[in-house]
């Protein structure tokens, strides 16, 4: 007994340290050309005024657990997108081949610890905490046939601290550079809201963007924390 009580402490150092160690990978950066998220989406439009948002949820995040509050979703779901309105300008299609133009602008990540997402209510994925405020530049969505592609890059304009199953998690901390996202997107239609009838479905992955050359050179030497 007494050499199992003179144990103790070392086994809360060993769990101190593992619970660190945990939390520090929630928050370790993801060097440039690392996956930094994977997401499923739809695009909503109008065409009556060519307008349109986007809205989806994530199914990864390096580091981070407890991604869905049951069977993987949008109705489970903790992490959910948002756009703000975009302007969508179709350009000549030739032959087969169609481009939709939509305007750079802002974009917001929530974390919602009671997820409840909903293809036909947008705002259902722009409920809960506010984790990252991002930046998308200019789109072009790129169909032919039943199918197309989407590409674009964007910096973090703000990230919010939370907590998940006793991590702490920021996620600006894990692409603090920014990101870029490829997109595959499908051109058979789904139903949308009132606001925009029509909806079309796609997923896809982001990578992370290095840093800029001076900030490089003031790294060099130091390790991510």
């Amino acid at each position: 007994m007494r050499k199992l009580t003179s144990a103790i402490p070392l086994y809360l150092c060993v769990l101190v340290l593992m619970l660190s160690t945990t939390l520090a990978f929630a928050q370790k950066r993801v060097p440039a050309g690392g996956i930094v998220w994977n997401y499923v989406a739809r695009v909503y439009f109008n065409p009556d005024n060519g307008t349109g948002q986007v809205a989806g949820y994530f199914t990864y995040f390096p580091g981070v657990d407890g991604m869905f509050a049951g069977t993987p979703s949008e109705a489970t779901a903790r992490f959910t997108f948002r756009s703000d309105t975009l302007q969508l300008q179709p350009v000549p299609s030739q032959g087969s081949l169609g481009v939709i133009l939509a305007n750079s602008g802002e974009w917001r990540i929530y974390f919602n610890p009671t997820p409840s997402g909903n293809w036909s209510d947008l705002d259902s994925f722009s409920r809960g905490q506010v984790a990252a405020v991002l930046t998308h530049g200019t789109k072009e969505l790129v169909s032919a046939g039943a199918s197309g592609t989407s590409m674009f890059s964007g910096d973090v304009h703000s990230s919010s601290d939370f907590v998940l199953n006793a991590q702490d998690v920021n996620l600006g901390k894990i692409f603090p550079h920014g990101f870029t996202v490829f997109s595959t997107i499908s051109n058979v239609p789904v139903s949308g809201t009132s606001e925009f009838p029509v909806g079309l479905p796609y997923a896809g992955s982001a990578i992370a963007k290095g840093p800029e050359r001076n900030e490089t050179s003031t790294a060099s030497g130091s390790n991510d924390r």
